[in-house]
């Protein structure tokens, strides 16, 4: 607990907005009552400028890419936040959620402008929701964002993902988020999430979630859509499609870098 005794109004005023300002995560819990579990807490203040969140559905990762976009809008006036998603459908969610957060403060900010797909606040701050499509062409002409949230980034195309990372050239200290639940052995989401160790990663299984219940996890592992379903919506597996013959992990499991290379030209 934090010993405000001896400090007028405007000293733990400034005090409160620098512990916020700090830590999003103390922010989060204060402001909205929420009960952060240990890795959201640990997401939300981390310094990391790329974070990969490979979490089972319905497991708080668009919930927690909200609350740093909404974070970074109140505490950095004048910063851009960009929700990108394949569909407008799943950018308008993480929209939402912010919108819900807003009406939740003690003191709403107020805006400049306010519609279905932006926010601009009275500050400066924006945050815009982006549909990004197959091949990013709608999210060009953006630059120098201070956040960018990738959703449901194991079923962008490359392509989106391309187009999304000159935004950052002239300000490689944008938060760079992608969440998501996996999709297959294939694309950047993939690629990222297994070899790149530029990444903080952060991942959450359902049976390790206090919150779901271990019957409603037997009803869906039991279910007719099989184990290749539950074990990547549930269990963040990145398991090879239905129609592969032969999975990714089998393939370099087979690979031996001890075999000489045959010239055959």
């Amino acid at each position: 607990m934090l010993n405000l005794k001896g400090l007028s109004r405007a000293e733990k005023l400034e005090l409160i907005n620098h512990i916020f300002k700090k830590y999003p995560s103390k922010w989060a819990e204060e402001s909205f009552g929420l009960v952060l579990d240990p890795w959201q807490a640990k997401m939300l203040d981390s310094p990391a400028k790329r974070l990969a969140l490979n979490i089972h559905r319905q497991g708080g990762k668009s919930t927690m890419s909200s609350l740093i976009c909404l974070h970074t809008a109140l505490f950095r006036p004048g910063s851009l936040s960009l929700i990108i998603a394949p569909a407008l459908r799943q950018s308008q969610e993480n929209f939402k959620k912010i919108r819900s957060f807003i009406d939740q403060l003690s003191e709403v900010p107020k805006f400049d402008e306010s519609t279905k797909l932006s926010l601009q606040f009275e500050t400066g701050s924006r945050i815009l929701c982006l549909p990004g499509g197959n091949d990013g062409k709608t999210i060009r002409g953006f630059s120098r964002p201070d956040v960018i949230v990738e959703d449901e980034a194991a079923q962008c195309s490359d392509e989106l993902h391309y187009a999304i990372m000159p935004m950052m050239a002239t300000f490689p200290d944008c938060k760079y988020v992608m969440a998501s639940t996996p999709f297959g052995q294939r694309g950047h989401f993939y690629k990222i999430w297994t070899e790149s160790p530029a990444w903080e990663k952060y991942e959450l299984k359902a049976s390790d979630n206090p919150r779901i219940s271990k019957e409603f996890l037997e009803e869906q592992r039991t279910s007719p859509m099989g184990p290749w379903y539950y074990a990547q919506e549930f269990e963040c597996e990145f398991v090879a499609g239905v129609t592969q013959l032969i999975s990714h992990e089998s393939i370099l499991k087979a690979m031996d870098s001890s075999i000489p290379v045959v010239d055959i030209s």
